[in-house]
């Protein structure tokens, strides 16, 4: 389980498929890192057998990274899949009926998930959940996806926590 944490803190992109995917949001809400202080995670992710799952996850100075999976999936399941390529796409992410950013995230076919290692396309990812609004990515070549993340619960509140304190004390 250790290779398969550092896997998910290591989460640089997101994978898209499909010319246009709507994921429903997760009845079951956020979830710590198995192994992780429930109190101080720096991974939560979304997991339900029948629907898409989204990671967020921060490195020890605070900074974000995030993931979706492009259908169904167990996150946990997903990050030990061998995954030996991933390539880049240019994108665009909408959060709600907010102004369009340029994004570069990275596809893992194996893994079928997109990645984006870039803290502030990450913090749309995290605000789409905390504002409980439409997470829309527009990829180059892999399509479209659609979202609407969970609601903050108990463990995404703690990650919030987490991620805030760390990079307080790396601004120290």
């Amino acid at each position: 389980m250790k290779n398969s944490l550092k896997a998910a803190v290591a989460v640089s992109g997101f994978f898209i498929a499909g010319a246009a995917m709507a994921l429903p949001a997760s009845a079951a809400g956020w979830m710590a890192w198995e192994g992780q202080n429930e109190a101080t995670p720096r991974v939560i992710y979304t997991d339900v057998a029948d629907q898409a799952g989204a990671m967020l996850a921060c490195n020890a100075k605070g900074e974000m990274v995030a993931m979706l999976t492009l259908e169904p999936a167990s996150i946990p399941d997903v990050m030990k899949r061998n995954a030996q390529y991933a390539r880049g796409s240019d994108s665009k992410v909408t959060v709600g009926g907010g102004e369009a950013a340029k994004a570069t995230f990275r596809y893992t076919p194996a893994r079928k998930t997109i990645e984006s290692s870039d803290p502030a396309t990450a913090a749309k990812v995290y605000n789409s959940a905390v504002k409980g609004e439409m997470l829309k990515i527009e990829t180059q070549r892999e399509g479209t996806i659609e979202t609407t993340l969970p609601a903050p619960d108990a463990a995404f509140k703690a990650f919030a926590k987490t991620c805030s304190g760390l990079r307080k004390a790396a601004a120290e």
